[in-house]
C-alpha cells in the first residue's frame, strides 16, 4: 500500500509540472495537454483521498535511504482537502482558459506557467518537511510573477508585478527566518519529528517563530497594510485573477493551519494576528463597497475574506479557517469567471435600511444565534461551546441580511421564510464549526485575552453600523468625504506606490 500512496502522491505535482514544461517548450496542443494533466491530477487526488480514508494518515518519503530527507509528503485531512480544492479549481479554470485565450499568441506561455504554478502549489500543500515547504513557497511566488507579467507592454501590470515581487520577498525572508530558528533548536526539517518534540513540551523558540510566521502569512495573504498589491494586479488575464484569488492568496492561511502546533505556543503572535486580521476584514469590506469596477470590488472582497480567515487562525479555530478557505475559494473562482454577469447589478450599499428594520434585524439575529447555540451545546452529539466572537460576528451578519429583507417589498410570509432560513443557516454554521475540529489535529488551547476579544468585537460592530448606514452617506458632508477616501483605499496604496518608486523606479527594466 505504501508504494501505491507513493505513486499517487508523487504524481499529483509531477503531472502539471511535466505538462507545463512541455507547453513552455512549444509543444503542439499544449493548452489541452496542461488542462488534461491537471484534470488527471484531480482524479488522482480523489483516488488518494479514498486510499487515505481506508488506510489512514500517511507520511510518504521519496528515496528515504538516499539522505534526501527534505523530500517527504504528508497525506492527512489538511493536505487532502487542499489538494482536492487546488486540482478541481485548477482544472475548471484551465478549461475556461481554453476559450478565454483562444488565438492569443502567448497562449502556450500562459498554460506553461499555469502548469508550473499548480505544481508548486500542490508541492506546498503536500509537503511534510519545512525545507520543501520553503522551496515550494518561493517557487509558487516566482511562477505567479510570470503570470502577472503576461501583458509586459502594460506599465500598470509591470508595476503591480513589481510590488507583488517585493512583498513576496519580504514574506520569504520571514519564513526563512522561522525555518532557521526551528532547525537550529530542534535539528530537524521533518514536521512529524518537529510536532512530536513540541508535544513533548520543548517550545522554547516558538514565541519568536510564531511572530515570523504571522508576518509571513500577513504578507502572503494581503493583510492590511500589506494588501495594496492585490487590487493592482487586475490587469492580468481573468483566469489568473481567479486562480490567484481563489487559490494562491490562501497560502498564508494554509501555512498557519499546517504549522498550528507551533503557532499555538505564540500568544503574542496570535494576538497580533487577531488584531491585524480584524482590521483587514473591516477595511476590505468598507473599501469594497465604494469600488466602481467589478474586479477591484472582488479584490477588496478577497482582502476582507483573508482578514476573516486569518482572524479564525488568530483565535485558534484552525479547522474553521480550513473550511473558510474551501468556501471562499469556490465562491471567488465562480465570481471572477462570471464577473461580466454582475454588471448592472444593484449595489448593496444603495439599499435603504431604516431604523425599525435595523432594530428588527439586530433583535432577530441575536435571538436566533443565542437560541441555536444554546440548543446545539445542549443536545448536539459532542456539542461544545463556540467562541463568543464568532457568535457575535454571525449575529451581525444575520442582522444585516434580515434588515435588508425587511427593507424590501417582501410580505410577512416571505419575512417568516427568511427568519426560518436564517435559523437553519445558524445550525448549519454551528455544525460546520463542530465538524471543522475533526479536520485539524488538536493543539494546546489558545484563549485570547479579554482585550483582544473586545477589540475584535468592537471592530465588527463598527463595520456593521457603517454598512447599515452607508446609504445615508450622501446626505452628510462627512459621509461624502468618507466615500471619496474609501474609493481610493484610504491612500494606503498610494503610499506603497511611492515607496516602491523609490526602491524600484519605473524607468528600470524588469
Amino acid at each position: 500500500m505504501s508504494l501505491l500512496l507513493l505513486g499517487l502522491a508523487a504524481a499529483l505535482p509531477l503531472l502539471p509540472l511535466i505538462a507545463g514544461l512541455l507547453a513552455l517548450l512549444g509543444t503542439s496542443r499544449a493548452p489541452r495537454l496542461v488542462w488534461a494533466a491537471t484534470l488527471a491530477a484531480a482524479v488522482i487526488a480523489f483516488a488518494t483521498t479514498a486510499a487515505v480514508l481506508v488506510y489512514g494518515t500517511a507520511w510518504v518519503r521519496l528515496m528515504p535511504d538516499s539522505g534526501l530527507s527534505a523530500i517527504s509528503l504528508r497525506l492527512d485531512a489538511i493536505s487532502l482537502v487542499m489538494v482536492l480544492l487546488v486540482t478541481s479549481l485548477g482544472s475548471a479554470i484551465l478549461r475556461f482558459s481554453l476559450h478565454y485565450l483562444a488565438g492569443d499568441p502567448r497562449q502556450n506561455q500562459f498554460f506553461g506557467w499555469m502548469g508550473l504554478t499548480l505544481s508548486a502549489v500542490l508541492t506546498l500543500v503536500l509537503s511534510g518537511n519545512l525545507l520543501l515547504i520553503l522551496l515550494a513557497w518561493i517557487a509558487t511566488s516566482l511562477c505567479l510573477h510570470q503570470l502577472l507579467l503576461f501583458y509586459p507592454e502594460r506599465p500598470g501590470a509591470v508595476f503591480a508585478a513589481r510590488k507583488k515581487f517585493v512583498v513576496s520577498r519580504l514574506g520569504d525572508l520571514c519564513l526563512l527566518g522561522a525555518v532557521i530558528l526551528i532547525y537550529r533548536h530542534y535539528g530537524t526539517w521533518e514536521l512529524e519529528s518537529l510536532f512530536r518534540l513540541v508535544a513533548a513540551g520543548d517550545n522554547q523558540p516558538l514565541p519568536s517563530v510564531g511572530v515570523l510566521l504571522v508576518l509571513c502569512a500577513s504578507l502572503k495573504s494581503a493583510l492590511f497594510p500589506f494588501h495594496s498589491w492585490l487590487p493592482d494586479t487586475m490587469e492580468t488575464p481573468t483566469p489568473v485573477s481567479a486562480f490567484m484569488h481563489a487559490g494562491i492568496i490562501n497560502a498564508g492561511g494554509f501555512l498557519l493551519i499546517r504549522l498550528n502546533p507551533l503557532l499555538a505556543h505564540s500568544a503574542s503572535g496570535l494576538a497580533v494576528l487577531s488584531i491585524m486580521a480584524a482590521i483587514t476584514a473591516a477595511f476590505g469590506a468598507t473599501v469594497m463597497l465604494a469600488q466602481p469596477t467589478v474586479k477591484r470590488a472582488l479584490a477588496y472582497s478577497t482582502i476582507a475574506q483573508m482578514g476573516f480567515m486569518l482572524l479564525q487562525c488568530g483565535l485558534g479555530a484552525f479547522g474553521l479557517a480550513l473550511l473558510h478557505i474551501v468556501a471562499h475559494s469556490l465562491y471567488k473562482a465562480h465570481a471572477f469567471l462570471h464577473a461580466g454577469s454582475t454588471i448592472g447589478a444593484r449595489s448593496p450599499a444603495a439599499i435603504r435600511l431604516s431604523v425599525p428594520t435595523l432594530s428588527f434585524g439586530v433583535l432577530a439575529g441575536a435571538i436566533l444565534v443565542s437560541g441555536c447555540a444554546t440548543l446545539w451545546a445542549k443536545f448536539a452529539p459532542g456539542g461544545s461551546e463556540t467562541s463568543i466572537v464568532f457568535l457575535l460576528i454571525l449575529s451581525l451578519a444575520l442582522a444585516y441580511g434580515l434588515a435588508r429583507l425587511g427593507s424590501s417589498d417582501a410580505g410577512i410570509r416571505s419575512l417568516t421564510k427568511g427568519v426560518l432560513f436564517a435559523a437553519v443557516l445558524v445550525l448549519i454554521s454551528l455544525g460546520l464549526h463542530a465538524a471543522a475540529t475533526a479536520l485539524v489535529p488538536p493543539t494546546p488551547a489558545w484563549d485570547p485575552s479579554p482585550w483582544v476579544s473586545s477589540l475584535v468585537g468592537a471592530i465588527f460592530i463598527g463595520l456593521f453600523l457603517f454598512q447599515a448606514l452607508l446609504w445615508r452617506s450622501r446626505n452628510w458632508p462627512l459621509g461624502r468625504r468618507l466615500y471619496v477616501h474609501a474609493l481610493n483605499g484610504f491612500y494606503v496604496g498610494t503610499w506603497a506606490n511611492r515607496a516602491l518608486n523609490r526602491l524600484w523606479p519605473r524607468a528600470t527594466s524588469l
